[in-house]
């Protein structure tokens, strides 16, 4: 009887320390997740633009956001982000960093965003995947997860617009054909007499 005491509580004592070290090693991989990231497909972008941003809880020393996206035609891109308090003015996202990757690019459109920025990218090809970039962190509340903030944006593409003027080039092969046709049409009288 007293060996079956002994190993009872010797169970007791393992099962209590495995169970501790399971819940401290969720709690790490929680911590240290990238449950916070968010990475969204836009879709082809066009002058109508499109919305993303994210909304947190909690504290989040660090997160990344991806947005991929095309354009419907050469062009550029332009948008806006904003970042809201919750209504009670505890939490705060606090948006570091934009940047536009892809085709070649890595473009850090702004540091220290402020909490309303406007953006503007030219020169962007179709056919290329890019991906918006929004990396930030969110504040502490003593409220706990019933506070939030979040933050939005709205990103559209404009086509670029071809020149009404002709290119030189344009002009001089114009002007070749013109005199072309006349030589020929010359000839043509020339040769009837």
């Amino acid at each position: 009887m007293y060996d079956l005491f002994q190993f009872l509580t010797h169970l007791d004592a393992n099962m209590i320390k495995t169970t501790r070290l399971a819940f401290a090693a969720t709690a790490l991989a929680l911590a240290s997740s990238s449950s916070f990231a968010l990475n969204a497909d836009l879709g082809t972008l066009n002058s109508a633009g499109t919305y993303f941003g994210n909304s947190f809880n909690q504290k989040v020393s660090s997160f990344t956001d991806l947005y991929t996206f095309q354009i419907a035609a050469d062009g550029s891109i332009n948008g806006q982000t904003q970042d809201y308090k919750a209504s009670v003015y505890f939490r705060d996202v606090n948006i570091k960093k934009l940047e536009l990757l892809g085709g070649g690019l890595n473009v850090v459109l702004s540091s220290d965003v402020p909490n309303t920025y406007n953006f503007q990218f030219s020169g962007l090809s179709d056919n290329v995947v890019y991906t918006l970039k929004v990396t930030g962190s969110v504040s502490g509340s003593l409220l706990g997860p019933l506070d939030y903030a979040t933050y939005k944006g709205f990103i559209a593409s404009t086509p670029s617009v071809a020149s009404g003027a002709p290119e030189a080039s344009d002009a001089l092969m114009a002007a070749m054909g013109l005199l072309g046709v006349g030589f020929w049409a010359r000839s043509r009288k020339s040769a009837a007499k």
